[in-house]
């Protein structure tokens, strides 16, 4: 099936007299570090504008669980969105609870519709989806999308699970995505870069070779990681050795940002792992902050923290445009998690996260 992409169009709010009466957004300063003021006003995922100095201004990135700090310099306004550890004394918050104008605040949702035509444009909010969805057109759409941000210097930020490092041929078919500038960021934990390594080193994962029944051990993967961090860094190990293969070295070869956060289950991780979740955050919303499109594959978790912390739009070569946001996991609960945590953007995609890979690499890579 053909499939041609267009870019969704953003409509900007058009506010009418009625607006023209509505207060300016309430402003109130912090008064100590890292304390919103009562009363702030939360915001979501969708574009959002606030009334400074009577004029509607967007907030750009506009993200779950932080708040708008407004900068209400004349002639220079703007909304910063700002998380509530990063909050400074004498920050400007907007404080209101009602989101239709009437307290300076506007929530719009209608951002991509084209109102003008009988159906929802591209880009719209979809419920989540089983296992017996036909993906096939969701497939042919990502294809298109992947190839639209490598010709137009957009920024593609992946987020794997381990499942992706236990199989050779889906490994092998994310380092050749990466080879070929489908990918700038990449958000996982210690073990799918452990394994990778592995298996690039021993040809193991978890001590058992490819296909075989053998016994199962952790020797290889503590190896890996002591060799790493005894060396320095992964970049450092992966270059003194020589790594060809796998993810992590194409990464290292094409300097695609490799964030690799810690969790509570981890007992040895590498000297690059941010074990600090405000570290680990900090440095995966840098990321997102240049993302237009996000894929989630098999990592309930990093999918979930990652997609809170990825707006719906933002302003990509200075066009207003969709964040485009896909979950893949075998499991319906998975993919359907994220969206009832208040992520309705993402497009779910029920299948095994090995195939999906390899299906991405067959049709980008290899035709």
């Amino acid at each position: 099936m053909d499939y041609k992409f267009e870019m969704p169009k953003y409509f900007p709010k058009e506010f009418d007299e009625k607006f023209d009466k509505f207060p300016n957004a309430k402003l109130v300063e912090v008064e100590k570090d890292g304390i919103s003021p009562e009363g702030y006003h939360a915001l979501s995922v969708f574009p959002e504008y606030f009334k400074i100095n009577d004029k509607w201004v967007l907030a750009l990135q506009s993200r779950m669980d932080t708040v708008a700090v407004a900068i209400d310099e004349p002639g220079n306004e703007r909304v910063d969105v700002v998380e509530f550890r990063n909050l400074k004394k004498g920050d400007k918050v907007v404080v209101g609870r009602k989101e239709d104008g009437s307290e300076g605040i506007y929530v719009y949702t209608e951002g991509f519709v084209d109102k003008s035509e009988k159906e929802e444009a591209t880009f719209g909010f979809r419920e989540g989806r089983s296992r017996e969805t036909a993906f096939s057109k969701d497939y042919d759409e990502l294809y298109e999308v992947l190839k639209y941000e490598k010709e137009n210097n957009g920024y593609v930020t992946w987020v794997l699970g381990t499942a992706t490092s236990l199989d050779e041929e889906s490994d092998d078919a994310l380092a050749r995505i990466v080879e070929n500038g489908y990918a700038n960021a990449i958000f996982c934990g210690t073990a799918a870069v452990a394994y990778d390594l592995e298996r690039a080193k021993f040809n193991t994962v978890e001590g058992q070779e490819e296909y075989l029944n053998s016994q199962n051990t952790r020797e290889n993967f503590y190896e890996i990681i002591n060799r790493v961090n005894e060396v320095g860094s992964i970049k450092e190990y992966v270059e003194k050795e020589g790594i060809e293969t796998g993810f992590v070295a194409a990464a290292v070869r094409n300097n695609v940002n490799l964030v690799i956060a810690g969790t509570i289950r981890d007992r040895y991780t590498f000297n690059d792992t941010y074990n600090n979740v405000y570290e680990a955050q900090d440095e995966m919303r840098r990321n997102i902050k240049k993302s237009s499109t996000v894929i989630m594959s098999s990592a309930i978790l990093f999918t979930i923290a990652t997609g809170n912390m990825t707006p719906s739009y933002n302003e990509i070569n200075g066009v207003i445009r969709p964040v485009f946001m896909y979950t893949v996991d075998i499991q319906e609960f998975a993919v359907n998690k994220l969206s009832d945590r208040g992520t309705l953007t993402a497009k779910t995609m029920v299948t095994n996260s090995q195939d999906f890979i390899k299906n991405i690499d067959r049709n980008l890579n290899q035709k």
